[in-house]
């Protein structure tokens, strides 16, 4: 990967993170989901990585758009199927597959990333074996959901895993 990648942010929409009703109530949890899109966003902007939002909500077009990113709606398929039509309107552009839910992401963590994923495919697994983070070039077969990096460690097992 010579040229630098474009960050792909999937963003369902602001109303879900519903694993939190017993602790936030809907207005809680839409700021904060809403405050994660953006810490997302700027580090992102703060790496000087292109950002598109992947979404086929209009509420979260408009805050990709008060952002200053571009958005690309693409059907309610699901993550998978969400972003592999971002990462095949990419062609074979390099890309990193960021997740809004990661709190603490940098865009020091975002360059780090870039620069490993030069030359191999980057998975970085979550504590519940599901996958934070995927960066590579061309297609790539998505299977978000429970143990999903397993799935996609199997599937590229070359993969520098962060």
């Amino acid at each position: 990967m010579a040229a630098s990648p474009t960050v792909i942010l999937p963003v369902r929409d602001f109303d879900g993170m519903s694993r939190l009703d017993g602790v936030l109530d809907s207005r809680q949890r839409n700021a904060l989901a809403r405050k994660l899109c953006t810490r997302a966003a700027s580090a992102a902007h703060n790496a000087k990585l292109d950002l598109v939002v992947i979404s086929s909500s209009s509420a979260v077009a408009e805050w990709a758009d008060e952002q200053g990113s571009e958005t690309w709606p693409v059907p309610a398929t699901g993550l998978s199927g969400a972003v592999s039509a971002g990462v095949a309107r990419l062609g074979t552009h390099p890309w990193i597959v960021l997740h809004a839910d990661l709190p603490l992401v940098t865009a020091s963590a975002l360059r780090m990333t870039a620069g490993a994923a030069s030359n191999t495919t980057v998975l970085v697994p979550s504590q519940d074996g599901g996958t934070n983070l995927i960066a590579s070039e061309g297609p790539f077969p998505f299977a978000y959901g429970p143990g999903s990096f397993h799935r996609h460690f199997a599937s590229v097992p070359h993969a520098t895993i962060i």
